[in-house]
């Protein structure tokens, strides 16, 4: 069958969809990419914050899944508003990349850097964690950000460092051998809800795609997804709430849900460990606050 694509035009969001385009292709599956410029990569003039809207980098495509422009939406899956359209339905949720956040520093970089970010959740967290540096807001795609670092100038300021998501890192297969990369503990930034997920949805009548793609969901990844998602909806969220949440299965077979809130004020943590996931979902939210 013919599947026409919808994701967004960044290098990276091509990149993260190819492995589930070659997975219909294999299969026999005629496949044609749309790419769309969404309101958030045009919205260029300053950082991500809440009164910018939700749904910025997926309302373009999310229109043309609903008139029919296109069958299936590849996502970040942290990109995504907690209301989903009537209609749409999950296809697949493939195994999870790394889900944290790497640090990105000029080798010459000083003892307290200047250090760009667009993610309200980075900048407050970081701000505890390094607090003699500096911090700027910074927009663009992750191969810009990463050569305005190697400039060392943004705004005709100095710039030093960044801070960027693991899994695109690695999705992009970019060489970042010139700058000292420093993975960033959950104990300092916990991840973004759902970061370094996918997520592929079609609409309700299309149940050809959800088994064209069956052997790439993992329930797993699924669950523990939805477990930090449910924390950003119980504290009434949208995708730029300072709030990191990380959910990871343990030897046992149960979860650990951690959670952080960073206020204007301070940070407020939650953790519960167990089998019922509406359980730790509550404990959680609870010891934040809500």
């Amino acid at each position: 069958m013919k599947i026409v694509v919808g994701t967004r035009g960044s290098e990276l969001a091509v990149r993260q969809a190819e492995p589930l385009v070659s997975h219909l292709e294999a299969a026999g599956n005629v496949v044609e990419w749309r790419r769309f410029t969404t309101h958030g990569d045009r919205w260029l003039a300053g950082p991500l914050n809440k009164a910018v809207g939700t749904g910025f980098f997926t309302q373009e495509l999310e229109e043309a899944l609903a008139s029919g422009a296109v069958d299936l939406l590849i996502h970040s899956f942290k990109d995504v508003a907690l209301e989903r359209p009537e209609g749409f339905v999950i296809a697949c949720v493939p195994l999870r990349e790394d889900p944290s956040d790497w640090l990105l520093l000029r080798r010459d970089a000083p003892d307290q850097p200047r250090i760009a970010t667009s993610s309200e959740r980075r900048l407050r967290f970081l701000r505890r964690a390094f607090p003699e540096s500096g911090f700027t807001w910074i927009r663009g795609n992750v191969p810009t950000r990463v050569q305005r670092v190697r400039e060392g100038l943004l705004r005709d300021q100095p710039l030093h460092a960044t801070v960027l998501a693991a899994a695109g890192l690695r999705r992009l297969g970019l060489d970042l051998s010139d700058l000292e990369v420093r993975p960033l503990p959950y104990e300092q930034l916990l991840p973004a809800p759902a970061q370094g997920a996918l997520l592929a949805e079609t609409r309700r009548d299309r149940p050809d795609i959800i088994e064209a793609l069956r052997d790439l969901h993992h329930p797993l990844t699924a669950r523990c997804v939805g477990l930090e998602r449910a924390v950003l909806a119980g504290i009434g969220g949208g995708c730029q709430q300072p709030l990191g949440a990380f959910a990871e299965p343990l030897p046992d077979g149960s979860i650990r849900l951690r959670a952080a809130f960073a206020s204007e004020t301070d940070i407020r943590y939650g953790t519960a460990s167990g089998l019922a996931d509406a359980a730790l979902v509550a404990r959680v939210v609870k010891d934040l606050g809500w």
